[in-house]
C-alpha cells in the first residue's frame, strides 16, 4: 500500500484537477436570479472564521451596528458625502451621519452580499466578498474579506462623491475594557495603506469565550492619491469627514481601552465628480492574523496561510489579487446558484446561498508544522463551543461533498482519526483515548485537550458518523483508501461496537440529545445500518471483499429487526418500544446519496406521505414529543423524498428564514408553529441545506 505522504499528494492531485475541471465549467455560466425581496434573518457581511464573523441583524444595514455570530457589537461604519452633504449607510451611532442614503436591495450569494443604495441622484452598490473555498490550498486560507463600493449616476446629472470607512477595535477584544494598541505597518509593496489594530496583552489562546482578543485586524487599501486615513477618536475622526475637513494626524495616545473614546482605523475616498454613464469603484481589503488559531493536544497551530507567507505579503499580495478573487467569488456565485436552482428550484438556491458562508465561517484552516500539511478545525458555534465535534461535522457533510470540498472534510476528520488512534503524544500532550466507540469532539475551542474520561459519549452516533463521511471521501476520490492506511485498525473497533449495539442501541444517546434520553431510538438504529454499510464499501474499496461480506450479511438481519418492529401502521416509530410515536428518519439520507441497498423504497414512501401530514406553516417537527425542528434534518428528509415533499419542506424554511422575528443568524432549531427560534444560532450544520444536491 501507498504511503500517507503520497496518500495526500493523491489528495492533492485530484484536488487540483477538479479547480480545473471546474474553473472550466463556470466560466460559461451565466447568473440566474434568487428569490426577490427576501429578508434573511442575518447577512453575512465578514464571516471567515469562528472569531472574524460579523453581521447584519437588521433589514437595513444602517439599521444597527454590524454583530458579531454571539450578537456582541463588532463596529464598522460607512458614510458617503454627495455634494457635500453627508449620509450614513453602515451603523448606527449618534456620531456618524443622522441622514440615511436609502437602502435599495440586498442580494445574499453563497461568497458575496451586495446592498444597493440610492440617494440624490447616486446609486452605490457595496459588495462584501470572502473567498470561502474550503479545502483548497491555494485561495482558500486567505483571512480576508473586500469590501467593493461602486459609484454612479441615475439623474442623467454629475454628483460629488466621497466615502468613508472606519471600524473600532471591537472586532479584536474579548472585552472592550481591554487596553488596545494600534499602528501603521509596512506592505510588502509599494502603492499601499496598511494599518493594524489589537489588544495589548496577546495572550494567544490564553481563554476560551467567543470573541477574540489576540492577533490583529487588518485594513489595506490602494493608495491611489483619493485616499486618505488615519488612527484616532472615533468622534473626532468621524466629525472631520462630515465637516468635509482632512482627517486629523494619528493618535498615539496608546494604549488605551477599546471603549475610551472609541479609537478607529479610518479611511476616505475622494471619487471627484462622478459623471453620468461612468461607475468609480474603491475597494478596502479587511483581514485578520491571528498569530495562533488553536493548540491541539500541546502544540499551537497558526493559521495556513503562514507556511506560505508573512503577514504583510499575504495582505499585500490578496488586496493585488482582488481581481482574481473577485472574478472567482462571481464565476463561483454565477456556477452555484445556477446549480442550486435547477436542482432544487428558486427558494432551495435562496436559503442555501445563505448557509455557505455560515457553515464554512465555522472553521479554520492551519498549518500543522509536524506534518507539513492542512488540518481544519470547526467550532460548534453558539451551543457547547466545542471543537470537532462530530455529530456537528456529520450534519454539515453535504455541503463539502458537494463539488471539490471533500479534502476540507478530510482536514476536518484527520486530527479525530489521530486522537483515536492514540498519536497525540508527538504533539505533546500523551492523552489515552480508549473508547471502542468514535469521539464525540476534540476538546473546547480554541484548545483540543480532551481526555477519555471527559468525553459526552454518543457510541453509535459518532461511529457510524464517521464511518459514513469517510466512505463518502474515499468515494469521491475515486475510491481511494490509501489515506486510511494507518487508522483501519480504529475503523474496525468502531464497526464492530456498531454491531454489538444493533438491532436495538438501548439507551444511547443521540445528536438530538437536547430532547432528553430516548432509548431504543429507531432512527439512530437506522443510522447504524448505514454506517455498517459505509464500512463494508469502504473494505470494498480497498479489494476486502470477505470483509465486506461479513458486515453485508449482518446488516440484513438489521433491517429485518428494523422494519418489522419500527413499523408502526402508516409510519414508523420514533422508539421500538413506544406505539404511536413517530420521527423523521433523517438518518436514511445518506442510503439514498450513496446507493446502498438497505431499505426499501417502501419506507421512503410511507415516511414521505407522514411527514407531509404533520406539516405546520414552517415546517414539519422533529418528533412528536415537541414542536420544534432542525433545520438541518428536515431538509435532509426533504432532500430524500418526492418533489412534493421537496418543496413543501423547503418553501416553509424559507418561510421561516424571511419571517422570523428573531434576528439570529440562520438557526437550526425553531418552532414551526410560530418561526420563532428555541436555540442555536450561525451554527455550521446549516451546510445540511446541501444534501439535495448529492442526490
Amino acid at each position: 500500500m501507498a504511503s500517507p505522504v503520497r496518500a495526500t499528494a493523491v489528495i492533492l492531485i485530484l484536488l487540483v484537477e477538479q479547480i480545473f475541471l471546474f474553473s472550466n465549467v463556470y466560466s460559461e455560466r451565466g447568473i440566474e436570479s434568487l428569490i426577490d425581496g427576501f429578508r434573511p434573518p442575518s447577512v453575512p457581511l465578514i464571516v471567515v472564521d469562528p472569531y472574524f464573523s460579523v453581521w447584519s441583524n437588521a433589514d437595513n444595514l444602517y439599521d444597527d451596528w454590524p454583530r458579531h455570530w454571539s450578537g456582541s457589537v463588532a463596529a464598522f461604519s460607512g458614510m458617503i458625502m454627495i455634494d457635500g452633504k453627508p449620509y450614513r449607510f453602515m451603523g448606527k451611532s449618534t456620531d456618524l451621519a443622522g441622514n440615511v442614503m436609502k437602502q435599495a436591495d440586498i442580494t445574499v450569494y453563497p461568497f458575496q452580499t451586495i446592498y444597493m443604495f440610492q440617494q440624490d441622484g447616486v446609486q452605490m452598490s457595496v459588495r462584501f466578498t470572502t473567498p470561502s473555498f474550503p479545502g483548497d490550498p491555494f485561495l482558500g486560507p486567505y483571512p480576508v474579506t473586500f469590501i467593493t463600493y461602486e459609484v454612479s449616476t441615475i439623474d442623467g446629472v454629475k454628483h460629488s462623491v466621497e466615502i468613508y470607512y472606519d471600524n473600532t477595535g471591537e472586532i479584536a477584544v474579548s472585552d472592550v475594557s481591554e487596553k488596545i494598541v494600534w499602528s501603521r505597518e509596512k506592505p510588502s509593496s509599494p502603492g499601499y495603506v496598511m494599518m493594524r489594530i489589537g489588544t495589548e496583552a496577546q495572550d494567544y489562546l490564553g481563554q476560551g469565550s467567543d470573541r477574540i482578543n489576540w492577533g490583529y485586524f487588518y485594513v489595506v487599501v490602494e493608495d491611489d492619491g483619493s485616499v486618505n486615513t488615519t488612527m484616532g477618536y472615533s468622534t473626532t475622526v468621524r466629525s472631520a469627514f462630515m465637516q468635509g475637513k482632512g482627517f486629523p494626524q494619528d493618535d498615539r495616545s496608546l494604549p488605551r481601552p477599546c471603549s475610551d473614546n472609541w479609537p478607529v482605523l479610518a479611511v476616505k475616498w475622494n471619487l471627484g465628480v462622478v459623471e453620468h454613464g461612468s461607475v468609480v469603484s474603491k475597494r478596502i481589503t479587511l483581514g485578520y492574523d491571528q498569530v495562533y488559531s488553536i493548540r491541539y493536544f500541546g502544540t499551537a497551530m497558526p493559521p495556513y496561510w503562514t507556511s506560505m507567507n508573512m503577514t504583510t505579503h499575504m495582505l499585500t499580495y490578496a488586496t493585488v489579487l482582488y481581481d482574481s478573487f473577485r472574478a472567482n467569488c462571481d464565476q463561483l456565485d454565477d456556477l452555484f446558484v445556477k446549480d442550486l436552482t435547477s436542482k432544487g428550484g428558486p427558494y432551495y438556491a435562496t436559503i442555501a446561498a445563505l448557509a455557505w458562508r455560515q457553515t464554512v465561517g465555522a472553521t479554520i484552516q492551519v498549518y500543522n508544522n509536524l506534518t507539513g500539511g492542512q488540518w481544519m478545525f470547526m467550532k460548534e458555534i453558539s451551543s457547547d463551543g466545542d471543537i470537532n465535534t462530530v455529530d456537528v461535522i456529520y450534519p454539515s457533510s453535504p455541503l463539502f461533498f458537494f463539488n471539490t470540498g471533500v479534502t476540507a472534510l478530510w482536514s476536518i476528520l484527520e486530527p479525530i482519526l489521530v486522537y483515536a488512534n492514540n498519536e497525540t503524544d508527538k504533539y505533546g500532550l500523551d492523552v489515552s483515548y480508549n473508547h471502542a466507540w468514535a469521539p464525540h469532539h476534540l476538546g473546547h475551542w480554541p484548545v483540543a485537550d480532551l481526555s477519555s474520561n471527559r468525553q459526552e459519549n454518543m457510541p453509535v452516533e459518532e461511529s457510524a458518523n464517521m464511518l459514513i463521511m469517510i466512505c463518502g471521501i474515499s468515494n469521491s476520490l475515486h475510491k481511494l483508501v490509501d489515506f486510511l492506511e494507518p487508522y483501519w485498525s480504529v475503523l474496525k473497533i468502531w464497526a464492530d461496537y456498531i454491531v454489538v449495539s444493533l438491532p436495538d442501541p438501548g439507551n444511547q444517546l443521540c445528536t438530538d440529545d437536547f430532547e432528553g434520553p430516548s432509548p431504543h431510538n429507531v432512527n439512530l438504529a437506522a443510522k447504524g445500518i448505514v454506517g455498517l454499510a459505509a464500512y463494508a464499501s469502504l473494505l470494498r474499496n480497498a479489494n476486502k471483499s470477505d470483509e465486506a461480506v461479513h458486515y453485508e450479511t449482518l446488516n440484513k438481519q438489521f433491517v429485518e429487526y428494523w422494519l418489522k418492529n419500527a413499523e408502526d401502521g402508516d409510519h414508523y416509530r420514533l422508539q421500538y418500544d413506544k406505539p404511536d410515536s413517530w420521527s423523521l428518519k433523517y438518518n436514511l439520507m445518506y442510503q439514498k446519496a450513496f446507493g446502498f441497498d438497505l431499505f426499501p423504497d417502501s419506507v421512503f414512501d410511507m415516511e414521505e406521505k407522514y411527514y407531509l401530514s404533520k406539516m405546520n406553516e414552517y415546517g414539519v417537527p422533529l418528533d412528536n414529543r415537541a414542536d420544534f425542528t432542525k433545520t438541518d434534518w428536515e431538509m435532509w428528509v426533504a432532500a430524500m423524498g418526492n418533489d412534493t415533499m421537496f418543496d413543501a419542506i423547503t418553501k416553509a424554511v424559507y418561510k421561516f428564514a424571511n419571517e422570523t422575528p428573531d434576528r439570529v443568524p440562520f438557526s437550526d432549531w425553531y418552532y414551526t408553529s410560530t418561526g420563532k427560534v428555541r436555540g442555536f444560532r450561525a451554527r455550521p450544520v446549516i451546510g445540511g441545506l446541501y444534501a439535495k444536491m448529492l442526490m
